[in-house]
């Protein structure tokens, strides 16, 4: 099955540009966070608090084997850690169609500045846990992209329709 997949780092504009392509495209939309946190009845901040990451994770390796079966094609939002887990690596690919959105530490850091949402940022000095949270993962998630854009230095429909066109093209000559 040919999903769209959204991967990115937190505040990178997953959610809202998986919605928003979703309407374009004319496909349901899937957030695999939400969909967790819907079946636990628990925010993520609550899973790692009570259960640990290690759990949670999990959940979401088991949320993305349940999207391979799906057979109606979707925009799907993974979490930001989704593709960091080794076990995932098979499960994404096999999705559709990665698109990575790359946020600068600029955008993000404005972006996350309020943000409690995500535990791995608490404590103090947000700014180096992002730099370091983005060294990790760039890598990662350049390997997933099938299509890379960046987020942040365009207006948001400017870079809808630069995804839209990319998917296009990629999905045309596969």
């Amino acid at each position: 099955m040919n999903h769209v997949v959204i991967i990115g780092f937190m505040g990178s504009g997953k959610t809202r540009v998986g919605k928003q392509l979703s309407r374009d495209l004319e496909l349901p939309f899937i957030d695999l966070e939400k969909l967790i946190v819907k079946k636990m009845n628990l925010s993520v901040r609550e899973m790692f608090e009570r259960f640990g990451e290690p759990f949670y994770r999990a959940l979401e390796t088991v949320a993305l084997k349940e999207l391979i079966k799906d057979t109606e094609r979707k925009v799907i939002s993974l979490g930001a850690g989704a593709p960091l887990q080794e076990q995932n690596e098979k499960y994404i690919r096999e999705l559709g169609t990665v698109v990575y959105l790359k946020g600068s530490l600029d955008t993000l850091r404005k972006r996350l500045e309020n943000s409690r949402k995500d535990p791995l940022l608490d404590g103090d000095d947000r700014d180096e846990k992002i730099k370091k949270l983005l060294k990790q993962r760039d890598p990662v998630y350049k390997k997933f992209a099938d299509i890379q854009v960046v987020t942040g230095v365009k207006p948001f429909e400017e870079l809808i329709r630069e995804i839209e066109d990319k998917l296009q093209a990629y999905e045309k000559n596969s």
